[in-house]
């Protein structure tokens, strides 16, 4: 026996009063794991990129933060980072203050320090990143204070 009919619904379907039946939500489900499995591996290769970037944005932000810092307290900052490190240190007037790690698969390229002067100036370097694919970002920190975020063509070249 089919179930009672209340009408017309959206989009020109009838509509039950019981809802929805087994069969259709299986269905759905069958549709949905189709598309996810098929979606999956895509997202799974955009992972890498994506911490990189985020790493990046992330230091980019720190350095933001111990500028204003250094210009705040009077005093001054240095991030500090090693060659093949996963990990940045940073100082308050030359002092460990805290160290933070990178997302998981992000090395650092150089060892280096950046530091900040109470007056908002900097000792300009930069910070390569890169992840196991082997692409790459640079933090560059100019010597005015300006820090910016950018992608060589290569893990050896600067931008």
């Amino acid at each position: 026996m089919l179930p009672p009919m209340v009408g017309r619904g959206r989009g020109g379907f009838f509509v039950s009063k019981r809802g929805l039946t087994l069969l259709e939500i299986i269905g759905g489900l069958a549709l949905f794991s189709i598309l996810t499995a098929v979606a999956l591996p895509g997202l799974t290769t955009l992972l890498p990129a994506y911490r990189l970037r985020s790493s990046a944005r992330q230091l980019q932000s720190e350095l933001h933060k111990i500028k204003m810092q250094a210009v705040s307290e009077n005093v001054g900052f240095q991030l500090s980072f090693e060659e093949g490190a996963a990990d940045y240190s940073i100082l308050r007037d030359n002092s460990p203050w805290t160290t933070k790690p990178l997302p998981e698969g992000i090395e650092i390229l150089k060892t280096g320090r950046i530091s900040f002067s109470p007056h908002g100036t900097a000792g300009g370097d930069r910070v390569r990143l890169r992840n196991a694919q082997s692409a790459c970002r640079q933090v560059v920190v100019s010597s005015t204070g300006r820090i910016r975020v950018c992608k060589p063509a290569n893990c050896n070249e600067t931008c």
